[in-house]
Protein backbone atom coordinates (compact mmCIF):
# COMPACT_ATOMS: atom_id res chain seq x y z
CA UNK A 1 0.00 0.00 0.00
CA UNK A 2 1.72 3.28 -1.22
CA UNK A 3 0.57 6.24 1.47
CA UNK A 4 0.11 10.11 0.57
CA UNK A 5 -0.17 12.28 3.20
CA UNK A 6 -1.77 15.87 2.74
CA UNK A 7 -1.99 18.76 4.78
CA UNK A 8 -5.20 21.30 4.31
CA UNK A 9 -6.67 23.67 6.45
CA UNK A 10 -9.30 23.35 9.10
CA UNK A 11 -12.71 23.97 7.92
CA UNK A 12 -15.41 21.90 5.66
CA UNK A 13 -14.89 23.75 2.46
CA UNK A 14 -11.10 22.62 3.18
CA UNK A 15 -11.12 18.97 4.34
CA UNK A 16 -14.15 17.42 3.17
CA UNK A 17 -13.87 17.88 -0.88
CA UNK A 18 -10.19 16.50 -0.68
CA UNK A 19 -11.11 13.38 1.87
CA UNK A 20 -13.79 12.92 -0.74
CA UNK A 21 -11.19 12.97 -3.41
CA UNK A 22 -9.19 10.53 -1.71
CA UNK A 23 -12.03 8.16 -1.40
CA UNK A 24 -12.71 8.20 -5.22
CA UNK A 25 -8.88 8.33 -6.43
CA UNK A 26 -8.90 4.96 -4.55
CA UNK A 27 -11.27 3.49 -6.39
CA UNK A 28 -8.92 4.30 -9.21
CA UNK A 29 -6.21 3.29 -7.34
CA UNK A 30 -6.80 0.52 -4.72
CA UNK A 31 -3.60 0.46 -3.24
CA UNK A 32 -3.08 4.40 -2.93
CA UNK A 33 -4.11 5.95 0.37
CA UNK A 34 -4.09 9.33 0.12
CA UNK A 35 -4.94 10.76 4.35
CA UNK A 36 -5.40 14.52 4.98
CA UNK A 37 -4.32 16.70 8.55
CA UNK A 38 -5.76 20.13 8.72
CA UNK A 39 -4.60 23.47 10.58
CA UNK A 40 -6.36 26.63 11.87
CA UNK A 41 -7.56 29.06 9.24
CA UNK A 42 -4.67 31.46 10.90
CA UNK A 43 -1.92 28.49 10.45
CA UNK A 44 -2.66 28.38 6.97
CA UNK A 45 -2.60 31.98 6.02
CA UNK A 46 1.61 32.16 7.98
CA UNK A 47 2.64 29.16 8.57
CA UNK A 48 5.81 28.66 6.13
CA UNK A 49 4.67 26.32 3.16
CA UNK A 50 8.55 25.07 3.20
CA UNK A 51 8.42 23.75 6.69
CA UNK A 52 5.27 21.47 5.63
CA UNK A 53 6.66 20.19 2.26
CA UNK A 54 9.19 18.55 4.66
CA UNK A 55 6.81 16.37 5.95
CA UNK A 56 3.48 15.77 4.20
CA UNK A 57 3.23 14.96 0.00
CA UNK A 58 0.00 17.16 -0.79
CA UNK A 59 -0.45 21.14 0.52
CA UNK A 60 -2.99 23.34 0.41
CA UNK A 61 -1.37 27.04 -0.07
CA UNK A 62 -1.98 30.49 -0.25
CA UNK A 63 -0.25 31.75 -3.35
CA UNK A 64 1.76 34.56 -1.92
CA UNK A 65 4.28 31.44 -0.59
CA UNK A 66 5.22 30.14 -4.06
CA UNK A 67 8.31 32.99 -4.34
CA UNK A 68 9.47 31.47 -1.15
CA UNK A 69 8.36 27.99 -1.91
CA UNK A 70 10.16 28.38 -5.48
CA UNK A 71 13.44 30.34 -3.47
CA UNK A 72 13.39 27.00 -1.22
CA UNK A 73 12.82 24.43 -3.77
CA UNK A 74 9.52 23.27 -2.12
CA UNK A 75 7.70 22.36 -4.44
CA UNK A 76 7.59 20.08 -7.48
CA UNK A 77 7.04 22.02 -11.29
CA UNK A 78 3.88 20.36 -11.91
CA UNK A 79 4.19 21.23 -15.19
CA UNK A 80 6.86 18.61 -15.66
CA UNK A 81 4.59 15.88 -14.50
CA UNK A 82 1.09 16.82 -15.64
CA UNK A 83 0.70 17.12 -19.91
CA UNK A 84 0.47 20.15 -21.20
CA UNK A 85 -2.98 19.92 -22.59
CA UNK A 86 -3.94 19.54 -18.90
CA UNK A 87 -2.38 22.80 -18.07
CA UNK A 88 -4.09 24.79 -20.82
CA UNK A 89 -7.20 23.14 -20.03
CA UNK A 90 -6.79 24.39 -16.19
CA UNK A 91 -5.48 28.02 -17.38
CA UNK A 92 -8.58 28.00 -19.77
CA UNK A 93 -11.09 26.96 -16.89
CA UNK A 94 -9.31 29.98 -14.40
CA UNK A 95 -11.75 31.63 -12.06
CA UNK A 96 -10.21 35.06 -12.29
CA UNK A 97 -5.94 35.04 -12.32
CA UNK A 98 -6.43 31.91 -9.70
CA UNK A 99 -4.88 29.64 -12.06
CA UNK A 100 -2.00 32.32 -12.65
CA UNK A 101 -1.33 32.73 -8.94
CA UNK A 102 0.28 29.72 -8.68
CA UNK A 103 2.68 30.59 -11.83
CA UNK A 104 6.46 31.35 -10.72
CA UNK A 105 9.45 31.66 -12.81
CA UNK A 106 7.53 30.22 -16.52
CA UNK A 107 6.54 26.94 -14.38
CA UNK A 108 3.34 25.85 -12.92
CA UNK A 109 3.90 25.13 -8.79
CA UNK A 110 0.41 24.77 -7.79
CA UNK A 111 -2.99 23.76 -9.00
CA UNK A 112 -6.35 26.10 -8.77
CA UNK A 113 -8.44 24.00 -6.80
CA UNK A 114 -10.57 26.69 -4.90
CA UNK A 115 -11.24 30.15 -5.77
CA UNK A 116 -11.99 33.24 -3.70
CA UNK A 117 -11.77 36.86 -3.12
CA UNK A 118 -13.35 39.28 -0.96
CA UNK A 119 -17.01 39.76 -2.00
CA UNK A 120 -20.35 41.01 0.27
CA UNK A 121 -22.35 38.92 2.50
CA UNK A 122 -25.74 39.68 3.75
CA UNK A 123 -28.48 38.33 4.92
CA UNK A 124 -31.43 38.24 2.67
CA UNK A 125 -34.09 38.26 4.92
CA UNK A 126 -33.19 41.48 6.42
CA UNK A 127 -31.58 43.16 3.32
CA UNK A 128 -33.46 43.51 0.14
CA UNK A 129 -31.16 46.24 -1.67
CA UNK A 130 -27.22 44.84 -1.89
CA UNK A 131 -25.66 47.82 -1.63
CA UNK A 132 -23.27 48.13 -5.26
CA UNK A 133 -21.53 51.85 -4.50
CA UNK A 134 -20.40 53.39 -0.86
CA UNK A 135 -23.01 55.87 -1.16
CA UNK A 136 -25.23 52.62 -0.81
CA UNK A 137 -23.12 51.35 2.29
CA UNK A 138 -23.54 54.39 3.94
CA UNK A 139 -26.88 54.38 3.25
CA UNK A 140 -27.68 50.60 4.01
CA UNK A 141 -25.36 51.60 7.50
CA UNK A 142 -27.62 54.27 8.83
CA UNK A 143 -30.26 52.21 9.69
CA UNK A 144 -28.72 47.86 9.60
CA UNK A 145 -25.51 46.31 11.43
CA UNK A 146 -22.98 45.61 9.26
CA UNK A 147 -19.54 44.64 10.04
CA UNK A 148 -15.99 43.48 8.60
CA UNK A 149 -13.73 40.53 9.74
CA UNK A 150 -11.24 42.85 10.58
CA UNK A 151 -8.33 40.90 12.69
CA UNK A 152 -4.99 41.85 11.68
CA UNK A 153 -4.54 39.58 8.66
CA UNK A 154 -8.00 40.53 7.08
CA UNK A 155 -7.79 44.37 8.23
CA UNK A 156 -5.15 44.19 5.96
CA UNK A 157 -7.06 42.69 3.19
CA UNK A 158 -9.70 44.88 3.30
CA UNK A 159 -6.75 47.79 3.53
CA UNK A 160 -5.33 46.14 -0.05
CA UNK A 161 -9.06 45.67 -1.28
CA UNK A 162 -9.87 49.74 -0.64
CA UNK A 163 -6.07 50.23 -2.44
CA UNK A 164 -7.57 48.51 -5.56
CA UNK A 165 -10.89 50.17 -5.16
CA UNK A 166 -8.90 53.62 -5.04
CA UNK A 167 -6.18 53.17 -7.40
CA UNK A 168 -6.59 54.84 -11.02
CA UNK A 169 -4.58 51.94 -12.73
CA UNK A 170 -5.32 48.87 -11.98
CA UNK A 171 -3.10 46.96 -14.06
CA UNK A 172 -0.97 43.93 -13.28
CA UNK A 173 2.41 43.64 -13.42
CA UNK A 174 4.87 40.72 -14.84
CA UNK A 175 4.65 39.02 -11.59
CA UNK A 176 0.94 39.46 -11.52
CA UNK A 177 0.63 42.60 -8.73
CA UNK A 178 -0.99 45.86 -9.94
CA UNK A 179 0.53 48.87 -11.48
CA UNK A 180 -0.01 50.70 -7.62
CA UNK A 181 2.13 48.05 -6.25
CA UNK A 182 5.54 49.01 -7.26
CA UNK A 183 9.16 47.80 -6.34
CA UNK A 184 9.47 50.18 -3.19
CA UNK A 185 5.74 48.95 -1.93
CA UNK A 186 2.48 49.78 -2.49
CA UNK A 187 2.12 53.46 -3.76
CA UNK A 188 1.56 56.57 -0.62
CA UNK A 189 -1.24 58.06 -1.93
CA UNK A 190 -3.20 54.61 -2.59
CA UNK A 191 -2.40 53.51 0.50
CA UNK A 192 -3.03 56.86 2.46
CA UNK A 193 -6.54 56.83 0.51
CA UNK A 194 -7.95 53.58 1.27
CA UNK A 195 -7.05 54.32 4.81
CA UNK A 196 -9.18 57.22 4.88
CA UNK A 197 -12.00 55.26 3.56
CA UNK A 198 -10.85 52.17 5.72
CA UNK A 199 -11.51 54.51 8.95
CA UNK A 200 -14.81 54.93 6.76
CA UNK A 201 -15.80 51.40 6.92
CA UNK A 202 -14.39 50.85 10.77
CA UNK A 203 -17.00 53.38 11.67
CA UNK A 204 -19.71 52.20 10.03
CA UNK A 205 -19.19 48.80 11.50
CA UNK A 206 -19.47 47.02 14.67
CA UNK A 207 -16.87 47.88 17.00
CA UNK A 208 -16.51 43.59 17.72
CA UNK A 209 -15.40 43.52 13.77
CA UNK A 210 -11.40 44.56 15.02
CA UNK A 211 -11.63 40.95 16.61
CA UNK A 212 -12.77 38.85 13.81
CA UNK A 213 -12.15 36.60 11.11
CA UNK A 214 -14.33 35.43 8.40
CA UNK A 215 -15.23 32.02 10.02
CA UNK A 216 -15.93 33.93 12.78
CA UNK A 217 -18.10 36.93 11.77
CA UNK A 218 -20.09 34.53 8.84
CA UNK A 219 -20.70 32.05 12.16
CA UNK A 220 -23.17 34.57 14.04
CA UNK A 221 -24.41 36.24 10.71
CA UNK A 222 -26.16 32.48 10.35
CA UNK A 223 -26.37 32.03 13.81
CA UNK A 224 -29.89 30.78 15.31
CA UNK A 225 -31.24 33.95 15.67
CA UNK A 226 -34.50 35.44 14.26
CA UNK A 227 -33.34 39.24 14.33
CA UNK A 228 -30.28 39.23 12.41
CA UNK A 229 -27.28 41.36 14.68
CA UNK A 230 -24.83 42.05 11.55
CA UNK A 231 -27.16 42.03 8.33
CA UNK A 232 -24.42 43.24 5.87
CA UNK A 233 -20.58 42.87 5.64
CA UNK A 234 -18.98 44.70 2.24
CA UNK A 235 -15.90 42.62 2.50
CA UNK A 236 -15.14 39.03 3.48
CA UNK A 237 -13.70 36.44 2.00
CA UNK A 238 -16.98 34.44 0.85
CA UNK A 239 -17.61 30.96 2.00
CA UNK A 240 -20.30 29.23 -0.16
CA UNK A 241 -20.83 26.94 2.85
CA UNK A 242 -22.75 29.45 4.25
CA UNK A 243 -25.33 29.49 1.60
CA UNK A 244 -26.05 26.03 1.28
CA UNK A 245 -29.78 25.40 2.36
CA UNK A 246 -30.28 23.65 5.52
CA UNK A 247 -26.13 23.93 6.55
CA UNK A 248 -26.48 26.69 8.91
CA UNK A 249 -29.74 28.02 11.00
CA UNK A 250 -29.91 30.92 8.79
CA UNK A 251 -28.52 31.35 5.15
CA UNK A 252 -26.02 34.04 3.81
CA UNK A 253 -25.93 35.23 0.68
CA UNK A 254 -23.30 36.47 -1.28
CA UNK A 255 -22.87 39.63 -3.63
CA UNK A 256 -19.74 41.44 -5.95
CA UNK A 257 -18.30 43.80 -3.65
CA UNK A 258 -18.94 47.61 -3.49
CA UNK A 259 -16.70 50.00 -5.12
CA UNK A 260 -16.38 53.52 -6.35
CA UNK A 261 -17.72 53.30 -9.40
CA UNK A 262 -20.59 50.87 -8.58
CA UNK A 263 -19.62 47.92 -10.57
CA UNK A 264 -17.21 46.03 -9.87
CA UNK A 265 -13.69 46.37 -9.56
CA UNK A 266 -11.97 43.72 -8.22
CA UNK A 267 -10.64 42.78 -4.32
CA UNK A 268 -7.91 40.91 -2.60
CA UNK A 269 -7.51 37.25 -4.19
CA UNK A 270 -7.90 34.23 -1.98
CA UNK A 271 -8.35 30.79 -2.73
CA UNK A 272 -6.06 28.00 -2.10
CA UNK A 273 -4.17 26.08 -4.66
CA UNK A 274 -2.94 22.32 -4.48
CA UNK A 275 0.86 21.71 -4.17
CA UNK A 276 3.40 18.49 -4.48
CA UNK A 277 6.30 18.38 -2.45
CA UNK A 278 9.74 17.95 -3.89
CA UNK A 279 10.65 15.42 -1.03
CA UNK A 280 7.72 12.85 -1.85
CA UNK A 281 8.63 9.42 -3.13
CA UNK A 282 5.62 9.82 -5.34
CA UNK A 283 5.82 12.39 -7.59
CA UNK A 284 3.54 10.89 -10.37
CA UNK A 285 1.22 9.45 -7.99
CA UNK A 286 0.46 12.98 -6.15
CA UNK A 287 0.78 14.70 -9.33
CA UNK A 288 -1.71 12.63 -10.95
CA UNK A 289 -4.44 13.32 -7.27
CA UNK A 290 -3.94 16.88 -8.07
CA UNK A 291 -5.14 17.22 -11.26
CA UNK A 292 -7.72 14.79 -10.56
CA UNK A 293 -9.01 17.19 -7.35
CA UNK A 294 -8.91 20.13 -10.09
CA UNK A 295 -10.56 17.76 -12.98
CA UNK A 296 -13.83 20.00 -14.61
CA UNK A 297 -16.29 17.12 -13.59
CA UNK A 298 -14.87 16.13 -10.15
CA UNK A 299 -14.83 20.11 -9.44
CA UNK A 300 -18.65 20.69 -10.27
CA UNK A 301 -19.12 17.63 -8.74
CA UNK A 302 -18.34 15.65 -5.69
CA UNK A 303 -16.01 18.79 -4.88
CA UNK A 304 -18.89 21.30 -4.72
CA UNK A 305 -20.96 18.82 -3.42
CA UNK A 306 -19.02 18.23 -0.25
CA UNK A 307 -18.62 21.22 0.83
CA UNK A 308 -15.65 22.43 -1.41
CA UNK A 309 -15.47 25.79 -3.03
CA UNK A 310 -14.76 25.13 -6.34
CA UNK A 311 -11.83 26.72 -8.26
CA UNK A 312 -12.69 26.09 -11.76
CA UNK A 313 -14.69 27.60 -13.95
CA UNK A 314 -17.36 25.26 -15.49
CA UNK A 315 -18.00 24.57 -11.35
CA UNK A 316 -18.66 28.07 -10.91
CA UNK A 317 -20.97 28.34 -13.89
CA UNK A 318 -22.91 24.93 -13.29
CA UNK A 319 -26.41 25.65 -13.17
CA UNK A 320 -26.86 22.97 -10.58
CA UNK A 321 -24.22 24.14 -7.98
CA UNK A 322 -25.39 28.22 -7.98
CA UNK A 323 -28.79 26.25 -7.36
CA UNK A 324 -27.73 24.54 -4.23
CA UNK A 325 -25.53 27.52 -3.11
CA UNK A 326 -28.11 30.27 -3.60
CA UNK A 327 -26.02 31.66 -6.56
CA UNK A 328 -23.05 31.90 -4.87
CA UNK A 329 -20.77 31.80 -8.04
CA UNK A 330 -22.20 33.89 -10.51
CA UNK A 331 -23.31 36.67 -7.83
CA UNK A 332 -19.56 36.86 -7.30
CA UNK A 333 -18.01 36.31 -10.17
CA UNK A 334 -17.52 39.44 -11.78
CA UNK A 335 -15.38 40.33 -8.56
CA UNK A 336 -13.51 37.10 -8.98
CA UNK A 337 -12.79 37.60 -12.15
CA UNK A 338 -11.23 41.26 -11.66
CA UNK A 339 -9.35 40.36 -8.22
CA UNK A 340 -5.92 40.91 -7.59
CA UNK A 341 -3.17 38.73 -7.44
CA UNK A 342 -0.93 39.81 -4.41
CA UNK A 343 2.95 40.02 -4.35
CA UNK A 344 4.80 36.32 -4.40
CA UNK A 345 7.91 37.65 -3.89
CA UNK A 346 10.77 36.18 -1.04
CA UNK A 347 9.60 37.72 1.90
CA UNK A 348 6.41 38.65 1.32
CA UNK A 349 4.39 36.46 3.59
CA UNK A 350 6.25 37.75 6.27
CA UNK A 351 5.54 41.15 5.19
CA UNK A 352 1.64 40.59 5.40
CA UNK A 353 1.84 38.93 8.87
CA UNK A 354 3.47 42.16 9.92
CA UNK A 355 1.75 44.67 8.15
CA UNK A 356 -1.15 43.16 9.32
CA UNK A 357 -0.40 43.79 12.94
CA UNK A 358 0.76 47.57 12.23
CA UNK A 359 -2.00 48.40 10.35
CA UNK A 360 -4.18 46.96 12.98
CA UNK A 361 -2.33 48.79 15.92
CA UNK A 362 -2.16 51.83 13.77
CA UNK A 363 -6.05 52.25 13.59
CA UNK A 364 -6.59 51.45 16.73
CA UNK A 365 -4.28 54.39 18.18
CA UNK A 366 -6.74 56.58 15.22
CA UNK A 367 -3.00 57.18 13.33
CA UNK A 368 -3.15 59.71 10.75
CA UNK A 369 -3.79 58.19 7.28
CA UNK A 370 -0.22 59.44 5.90
CA UNK A 371 1.73 58.06 9.02
CA UNK A 372 0.34 54.52 8.37
CA UNK A 373 1.05 54.88 4.85
CA UNK A 374 4.89 55.88 5.24
CA UNK A 375 5.08 53.37 7.91
CA UNK A 376 3.34 49.92 5.81
CA UNK A 377 5.63 51.06 2.97
CA UNK A 378 8.94 51.23 5.08
CA UNK A 379 7.78 47.96 6.50
CA UNK A 380 7.73 46.87 2.54
CA UNK A 381 11.40 48.29 1.90
CA UNK A 382 12.52 46.81 5.45
CA UNK A 383 11.29 43.07 4.94
CA UNK A 384 10.87 42.49 0.98
CA UNK A 385 13.94 44.62 -0.34
CA UNK A 386 16.55 43.96 2.19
Amino acid sequence: MISLRGMTWNHTRGVAPLRAASAEFATLHPDVEVSWQARSLAEFEETPVTELAQRFDLLAIDHPFIGTAYADRAFLPLCEYLSADLIAEQADGSVGRSHASYQWQGKQWALAMDAAAQVAAYRPDAVTEVPRSWDDVRALASDTTIAIAANPTHLYSTLVSLCHDQADDRTPHLDGRPAWWGEDGPARDVLASACERLYELLDLADPRSLELDPIGLLDEMSAPTATPHICYVPYVFGYSTYSRAGERPYLVAFANAPSSTGKPVGTILGGVGIAVSSRTAHPELAAEFAAFVVSPDFQRGTYAASGGQPGHRKAWLDAHVNATTASFYTQTLATLDAALVRPRVVGYPAFQQRAGELLHAAMRAREPVQQIADSLRALWQQVVMT
